[in-house]
């Protein structure tokens, strides 16, 4: 196979109409291949409705430009090639290098015999494949909060008058006191609760991360004055770094219920929640629950009923 041969055997992908258009190129070129020069690819540019070649050989990068109807070479020693970048576009392939101190920028085609010829450049200045970006996790959207505490405002490192609720990163909350430095909780997880005995309840029965949360009859105290008419709240179960659990009851009306249904939880403290685990023993009966139930129960918020189906799913009978 002679050059010329060689050349059109690189452009095939790149078809038969774009070959005849650089003939002339085709013979000028390969006039100017060495004899111990050999052709390693060979593509097309396309500027001002006229097509020209470009070849890559083991020595140089060669093309060609009309000045007056004559032909002249263009020829970029490979050995005087430095910051070669190869930048592939939808509708082309920039090239772009440093040539004897001159800065280059080619255009090509972009077509299969383009994307060979861009590979080869690649393979010859040792530039190592692109990785692949990682795809970003995706922040979640601001969310706020004004809260109005029912039980649990002494937890907070802060006291102040306002409390806002904050999320902005993905399963952790932060919650500002009347504009002080935030402070944050891990998010554990949260419940609507519609009703108000239900609620206290199930603070009371925190066991499954060992909470222990104040007096049953302050927080029926707590909720039955400031509840008001809306009776649904919601349940904030929380972490410290240290560990330290932080449940909040707060006061919740329909627009703020939509936005807590947007946070996200934690997902590793999520899956541990929901770990099934074993009915207590009669040698470790939680006496501390009993005694809530029983305070509860007392104090009008469990009816007698609840408070006998509560404690045989606490005994396990």
């Amino acid at each position: 196979m002679n050059l010329q041969e060689q050349i059109r055997d690189y452009l095939k992908p790149a078809g038969k109409q774009v070959i005849s258009l650089v003939e002339e190129d085709i013979e000028f070129l390969s006039s100017h291949i060495e004899s111990d020069e050999k052709i390693i690819s060979a593509t097309t540019s396309w500027k001002r409705a006229t097509f020209f070649l470009y070849l890559l050989t083991s020595k140089k990068i060669l093309t060609s430009e009309k000045i007056k109807k004559e032909k002249n070479l263009i020829s970029y020693d490979l050995n005087a090639i430095s910051n070669l970048i190869v930048n592939r576009k939808f509708l082309s392939v920039e090239v772009m290098f440093t040539h004897l101190k001159n800065e280059i920028k080619i255009k090509l085609n972009s077509d299969d015999a383009t994307k060979a010829f861009a590979d080869e450049l690649e393979n010859n200045f040792g530039i190592s494949e692109k990785p692949i970006p990682k795809k970003k996790e995706k922040e979640p959207k601001a969310i706020k909060l004004n809260m109005t505490i029912l039980n649990g405002k002494e937890q907070i490192k802060e006291s102040g008058f306002n409390y806002v609720l904050q999320q902005t990163k993905h399963g952790y909350i932060d919650i500002v006191v009347d504009f002080k430095e935030p402070e944050t909780f891990k998010l554990i997880k949260w419940e609507r609760v519609e009703n108000v005995q239900k609620s206290a309840s199930s603070i009371v029965g925190w066991t499954v991360i060992g909470s222990k949360f104040g007096n049953a009859g302050a927080i029926a105290g707590a909720m039955g004055a400031n509840i008001g008419k809306d009776k649904s709240v919601a349940t904030l179960f929380l972490k410290r770094e240290n560990g330290e659990k932080v449940p909040l009851v707060i006061k919740c009306d329909k627009k703020d219920l939509e936005k807590l249904s947007l946070l996200i939880v934690d997902e590793e403290e999520e899956a541990t929640q929901a770990a099934v685990t074993p009915p207590p023993t009669t040698s470790s009966i939680p006496t501390e629950e009993l005694i809530k139930l029983k305070e509860l129960l007392d104090v009008g918020i469990l009816t007698q009923e609840e408070f006998d189906a509560k404690k045989k799913q606490l005994l396990g009978i």
